[in-house]
């Protein structure tokens, strides 16, 4: 490399390793190996004549020329890509995502916005059961053998009831109050089936008003007074109408959601990896 020349990639993962304060990070935020990002570094210090950052077994800290640096390295990082966005429009890239059928799209939120930070140019496609996926919300009871999963978060089911129904004046419910109760079945819920078994098994017979087929109908015939229902604790967001009471389970009855993809797919347990963290503060 001449004396006074370095590239624009070079620049990019100067400012990755400035952000992410690691070449690990920088590495994986770019989804290149550890090698070339030290590699580049060295070249574009090679290339100022300058140290831009201080290493040591914690991580990166930048140098006064390393700060200074950064802004202006940004600012070119920038422009450059203004340039090409003048000249021709970026290759659109579909990001097929499934959300697990008992899940509220709105739950996939934070998620998409993620995406969409990281991949600004993607089209999102919503894939359904059995169609061909990158990357799909669920949990874990639902991950196959060949699929590798990120936990994002973790909730316990609650019951709620119409704010018209007598049980509305109970603190707590056991399973046995559900005996005789007007409930409402959520027959896709994964762990629909292991829930009726614990009724059985007790002995417990509700009284089935209605089943539907989808989250947002148990929801709604919730809120217009036909019946209580079995949900997880997050699908109460939103409600009116309702009130929301907690159950207790002899066994550990809760659901764990993650992000998944192929366990073959690096590019994408790269990227769940680079939105991991941002991702479990959302969902906290």
């Amino acid at each position: 490399m001449e004396t006074g020349m370095f590239d624009l990639r070079a620049l990019k993962y100067f400012v990755a390793a400035y952000e992410e304060r690691s070449i690990t990070g920088a590495a994986k935020r770019s989804y290149i190996a550890q090698p070339s990002i030290s590699a580049a570094i060295q070249n574009l210090e090679s290339s100022l004549g300058t140290q831009l950052f201080e290493r040591a077994k914690n991580g990166l800290t930048p140098t006064a020329d390393g700060e200074k640096l950064y802004p202006r390295a940004k600012a070119l990082l920038a422009e450059s890509l203004a340039i090409l966005h003048g000249f021709r429009e970026p290759p659109q890239r579909e990001m097929r995502v499934r959300i697990q059928d008992d899940l509220p799209v709105h739950r996939a939120g934070p998620l998409i916005a993620m995406l969409y930070e990281h991949l600004p140019t993607m089209k999102l496609k919503l894939t359904q059961e059995g169609e061909a996926f990158d990357l799909k919300l669920v949990s874990e009871s639902c991950r196959l053998d060949t699929e590798w999963m990120q936990l994002l978060w973790e909730e316990d089911y609650v019951v709620i009831v119409p704010d018209t129904h007598p049980l509305r004046f109970k603190t707590h419910f056991e399973l046995t109050d559900l005996n005789d109760a007007p409930l409402i079945e959520r027959p896709y819920c994964v762990l629909h089936q292991m829930f009726t078994q614990l009724l059985i098994q007790k002995n417990i017979r509700p009284d089935i008003r209605a089943s539907a087929t989808r989250e947002e109908a148990v929801l709604g015939l919730v809120e217009l007074g036909v019946g209580i229902s079995v949900v997880p604790q997050s699908h109460c967001d939103g409600l009116k109408n309702v009130v929301i009471r907690p159950i207790s389970f002899e066994s550990d009855f809760k659901r764990r959601v993650g992000l998944a993809c192929a366990a073959t797919n690096i590019e994408m347990i790269a990227l769940i990896g680079s939105m991991t963290k941002k991702l479990t503060e959302s969902y906290a």
